[in-house]
């Protein structure tokens, strides 16, 4: 069996992505500098975002594929 077939598979891999978008351990960050000065907040969340396009893409190609007849 494939694994990205399996419907198991995906269920993890955005329940992973929503649990990293909670924001539980980031309440009281000291300050620092970051990247073009931004908060490091900003990054954390441009970086969540590619991985969501990502795993996104990923499931539209793979799991959402047209049978043939």
């Amino acid at each position: 069996m494939n694994i990205f077939q399996a419907s198991h598979f995906w269920f993890f891999c955005f329940s992973v992505i929503f649990f990293l978008s909670l924001d539980f351990w980031s309440w009281q960050p000291e300050s620092s500098l970051s990247v073009f000065y931004l908060p490091p907040w900003v990054i954390y969340f441009v970086g969540l975002q590619m991985l969501l396009s990502l795993v996104l893409l990923l499931f539209a190609l793979i799991f959402w594929k047209t049978p043939s007849n």
